[in-house]
């Protein structure tokens, strides 16, 4: 169980990064255009690399075969931490196929839509396949029971393709993408901010320091001092 953060910002990765619960990154160019301003691609992308050390997904933009490849073999010349989603579909496939099996590039199937995509997305040897959480519920479909289907053929036919879940919207969505089988779900920053939240937390948290001030003010609680270094070492010795 894996979370990756859905974008980007990087102060936003620094910030979760610092949590110590995010092992990768993913972006597509919807993400990059949320950075405004005129920026360098490719600075951008290594910048996210330095800060993750860790996979890094990156998006092609051409659609057909010879495109995909080459616009991919150069983003992957950039650091092996990046991994190259490929678009689901007939070209993608071939793209894929290439890139792992000719070119030793990683790739990361998007846009993923159902349990038939995701095992041809295996079958082409991805090494990650994307099921789109929020957007197959918008066309009124369950994405739990995708995400549990293709799950459990993985396991079944021992294929080693690792299912990433993205489109996340809510924090719900992230915890059933994991219980029906999700090996990595991504989440955008503002959605990992409030899954570390609950007011019954809070709540809890403020009744606990509370009572703890009002015995110190008291006198009811005495803390032990705090012994310098130098003082432990004397103390230290004379047990010797």
């Amino acid at each position: 169980m894996e979370l990756y953060i859905d974008t980007a910002n990087a102060q936003d990765i620094k910030e979760a990064l610092s949590w110590g619960c995010i092992s990768g990154a993913t972006t597509n160019p919807k993400i990059m255009s949320n950075e405004k301003g005129g920026y360098s691609f490719k600075e951008k992308i290594l910048e996210i690399i330095e800060l993750v050390k860790n996979p890094v997904s990156v998006e092609v933009t051409e659609e057909d075969l010879h495109g995909m490849v080459e616009e991919a073999k150069i983003y992957a010349s950039w650091n092996e931490n990046i991994v190259i989603k490929i678009p689901m579909g007939i070209e993608g496939l071939k793209a894929v196929r290439q890139l792992e099996k000719n070119e030793g590039v990683k790739t990361n199937v998007t846009a993923i839509m159902s349990s038939s995509q995701a095992i041809l997305a295996a079958l082409s040897g991805t090494s990650y396949a994307s099921i789109f959480y929020g957007r197959i519920s918008d066309m009124g479909y369950d994405p739990v029971e995708v995400i549990r289907e293709t799950s459990a053929l993985y396991k079944e036919q021992n294929i080693h393709t690792r299912l990433i879940v993205g489109s996340i919207r809510t924090i719900l969505d992230v915890n059933k993408a994991f219980l029906a089988g999700a090996d990595i779900v991504t989440v955008p920053f503002p959605i990992l901010k409030k899954m570390t939240q609950n007011p019954k937390t809070e709540e809890t948290i403020k009744e606990f320091n509370s009572i703890w001030r009002e015995m110190k003010e008291k006198g009811l609680i005495k803390l032990e001092e705090k012994i310098s270094p130098r003082k432990l070492t004397i103390t230290r010795a004379l047990k010797v």
